[in-house]
């Protein structure tokens, strides 16, 4: 196990440790119930030295979890937990404000690890309604803040730490059914920070890094199988039933990226205006997709090149939806990608340009596609297979939208194209394609002719390019526009314009 995969185990313990506080019910003696059963559930254990009754109030002293396998020991000292009758069928959970959370990872064939991190919240309250079989769980808290203190690796501490930190915090948490349960939840935050420092003790490199938000807010639905612990792994959780679907938004925010290595340093700092990611999984499918709104970073140091490197874009954007499971028909996937808008400075232009001939609009590159695709094996194996090519077939593929901009010309088109997997003859090793796509191009000649001026593209080259946009394009209804529809027959004969090329 990799000690960022330690690291992020342990924190979401520290995660599923600080919403245990508000998973009341409606007595407290049901809320210390219910408490202990979540924490069977996922592997741990809570327990108490004391516990007594005072009024409305159940005092519950010296609350621990903790967490055991062949290889992680976590342990979660919680302090006093109090838990209050609120009288109208709901009970108020309350906890220390802080307390410290340690774990040990012993691996066969690796250092021992050794970790702490530190939990801190102000004003935190959890108030909890519904029924046992479905209870509701709402948090509120001033700020929650987690703290990542320096591993020790085999006895030496490792030079790094990290800091997360949250204000006005609101979320909500409803469970249901059982075995696997269903969940959702919902979070909202105020300003946002997540910062890190490390020194690699090699070398004595040294990172600094940064990201602030001035809100978040997310929303997730699932199934929770019963037995989740930190080592259990993904496929034995999809197997036993978990789903995960939602995402989350951030407003404007900004990141900062600082690295010092022999005397040299390199600096970056960056804005995105917006953000938000889709997340979805189960035992079949997976699917991802990440956007932003206007983006821009500026980079600056010993290895930077240009005393003013600063890039921006209107928009960027990924996208992937694929399956995970091994199947006997062709199945839906898709893949996106984005960056609209997108500009450099002039001091990078002037390296390739210096006369300014070329145009310096913002450039723009969009791929959409979707297709169907057989999976030859479950991706979620721990024992994938050696030979990549025999993970998947593919057996369509549209291009919805694809569209490349740059320096004066545009270049647009769209495609549909299936492929026989029985056939790797015709063109050998690969799987028959038949279908169309349609191209147009606009600006290319004129771009082509400045590129020669430059002296970026021999004559010669620029003359056998223009032979063969004659021979898979023709004029279009504009000026310098060129368009192409490239077909590929059953037959395998290839036909540019409905004029048979091979």
């Amino acid at each position: 196990m990799s000690l960022i995969r330690r690291i992020a185990g342990a924190s979401g313990l520290v995660a599923l440790a600080s919403a245990m506080p508000a998973s009341a019910q409606i007595t407290p003696e049901q809320v210390w119930d219910l408490l202990r059963n979540l924490s069977e559930s996922t592997g741990q254990s809570l327990t108490v030295e004391s516990q007594r009754r005072d009024g409305d109030r159940l005092l519950l002293d010296g609350v621990t979890s903790t967490y055991t396998s062949p290889t992680t020991t976590a342990r979660v000292p919680m302090g006093q937990v109090v838990l209050r009758d609120r009288g109208d069928g709901t009970v108020e959970g309350t906890f220390a404000p802080r307390f410290d959370v340690t774990v040990s990872v012993r691996e066969p064939d690796s250092e021992p690890v050794e970790m702490s991190m530190l939990l801190e919240q102000t004003g935190y309250t959890a108030i909890v309604s519904g029924t046992p079989e479905a209870p509701v769980f709402d948090i509120t808290a001033d700020s929650v803040s987690m703290t990542q203190n320096p591993p020790v690796v085999n006895g030496t501490p490792v030079p790094m730490e990290m800091v997360i930190a949250l204000t006005d915090l609101q979320g909500r948490l409803t469970l249901a059914g059982s075995a696997p349960r269903q969940f959702t939840y919902t979070l909202t935050a105020g300003a946002t920070e997540v910062s890190t420092a490390a020194t690699d003790p090699r070398n004595g490199a040294t990172t600094e890094a940064s990201f602030a938000a001035d809100s978040i807010s997310g929303e997730f639905s699932g199934n929770l199988p019963a037995g989740i612990g930190l080592d259990t792994k993904p496929e034995a959780l999809l197997a036993a039933g978990l789903t995960v679907k939602g995402g989350y938004r951030t407003g404007p925010s900004e990141f900062t990226f600082a690295l010092s290595k022999d005397g040299q340093d390199t600096n970056l700092v960056g804005t995105f205006a917006e953000s938000a990611l889709q997340i979805g999984f189960d035992a079949e499918a997976f699917s991802y997709a990440l956007t932003t709104g206007a983006f821009e970073a500026q980079a600056s140091g010993d290895q930077i090149p240009f005393p003013d490197l600063r890039i921006t874009a209107e928009s960027m954007n990924f996208g992937l939806s694929m399956p995970l499971k091994r199947s006997l028909e062709p199945v839906d996937f898709g893949f996106s990608l984005g960056l609209v808008g997108f500009s450099l400075p002039d001091s990078v232009w002037a390296m390739v340009d210096p006369t300014a001939s070329l145009p310096r609009d913002p450039a723009t590159l969009v791929l959409d596609t979707s297709g169907k695709i057989r999976l030859l094996e479950d991706l979620t194996s721990s024992t994938p297979s050696v030979d990549p090519t025999k993970t998947a077939e593919t057996h369509a593929l549209t291009i919805k939208r694809l569209q490349l901009k740059a320096a004066g010309a545009d270049l647009t088109g769209t495609g549909d194209f299936t492929f026989d997997v029985t056939d790797t003859q015709t063109y050998p090793g690969f799987p028959r394609p038949m279908g169309r796509a349609d191209l147009n191009l606009t600006g290319g000649n004129a771009l082509l002719d400045k590129l020669v001026g430059l002296g970026i593209v021999p004559q010669d080259q620029a003359m056998g390019f223009r032979m063969m946009l004659a021979l898979f394009a023709r004029p279009g209804a504009g000026p310098d526009t060129l368009t192409s529809t490239l077909e590929i027959t059953p037959e395998g004969q290839i036909l540019a314009n409905g004029q048979r090329i091979q």
